[in-house]
């Protein structure tokens, strides 16, 4: 297989190239950091990777592996040696494990609204939906997919919910309109290899997500960080898993401070923060 792959070019570039992979809806037209605060500092490679929601009917997709193998693949073929590699979503499972793969090829890593211990409950989600479609609700499996991936829009707990929540919702009904044959390998995708596994040393890490985030607490974030032993956590407020349509200014700034070497503990979007050994503990 092949991955999409757009990059844009830095005028002066001072750090290496920025490597980007989203998620399920996230491809690289638009729904990561901002090129704004990219194109100063280094170039931008933004990546499209089959997630479950492009799985086809029948097989159930590349494994994490396999997808790692093609990253390095396509970063031979264009002769970029190193990179900063910001995986989001199941984005962050491929990054995770090219950087325990490769971690002299990630100058620095980070990892964003990971999902953590959700199998059971995406499972849930769409064969719920499934059957509701199946019985005569031809939206139900959008919606459905919709309950897990957002906060309640009544709860007004994150910024332009009801915005985010009809975008979303549209995006989910266009990608799932032939999910219902395709449940059997969807399925399997979602369930074969969510929870990222291992430690990492080695590469300066930042672990983040939304507060509110539905695919991984804060807490779960927090325990998955103090795994990695060069590592800083950080929680965003007014945001959930959608935290780029939520918060794209805010959070595509995080990054790149990381990315920079810049400190973290000051950021005013910041609702939790912590580094090193302070990760593990809980409070």
């Amino acid at each position: 297989m092949s991955l999409a792959c757009h990059v844009e070019r830095s005028r002066s570039p001072s750090i290496d190239p920025v490597l980007v992979i989203g998620g399920v809806l996230q491809g690289r037209p638009g729904w990561s950091v901002r090129r704004e605060h990219v194109l100063p500092l280094a170039d931008l490679m933004s990546v499209d990777v089959p997630g479950f929601v492009v799985v086809s009917p029948t097989g159930a997709g590349p494994s994490i592996d396999h997808l790692c193998q093609v990253v390095t693949a396509l970063l031979d073929d264009l002769g970029v040696t190193r990179v900063n590699f910001f995986g989001y979503s199941l984005g962050s499972l491929i990054a995770y494990r090219f950087a325990q793969r490769s971690p002299a090829r990630v100058a620095r890593l980070a990892l964003g609204g990971v999902p953590l211990g959700i199998a059971s409950r995406l499972i849930s989600h769409l064969e719920l939906g499934a059957a509701r479609t199946a019985g005569g609700e031809p939206q139900a499996l959008a919606e459905s997919l919709a309950d897990a991936f957002l906060e309640p829009v009544q709860s007004q707990a994150v910024r332009n919910g009801e915005v985010v929540h009809r975008l979303v919702r549209r995006l989910l009904v266009r990608a799932m309109s032939t999910t219902v044959t395709a449940l059997p390998a969807r399925r399997y995708s979602v369930t074969r290899e969510l929870d990222p596994a291992g430690g990492l040393d080695d590469v300066p890490t930042l672990v983040f997500c939304g507060v509110h985030d539905t695919l991984g607490s804060p807490a779960q974030h927090r325990r998955f960080a103090a795994n990695i032993s060069d590592c800083r956590f950080a929680v965003v407020g007014d945001a959930d898993h959608w935290i780029f349509l939520e918060r794209r200014e805010d959070t595509s700034d995080l990054v790149m401070r990381h990315f920079t070497g810049q400190s973290l503990a000051q950021l005013s979007c910041l609702v939790d923060f912590a580094a090193g050994d302070a990760i593990a503990n809980t409070g």
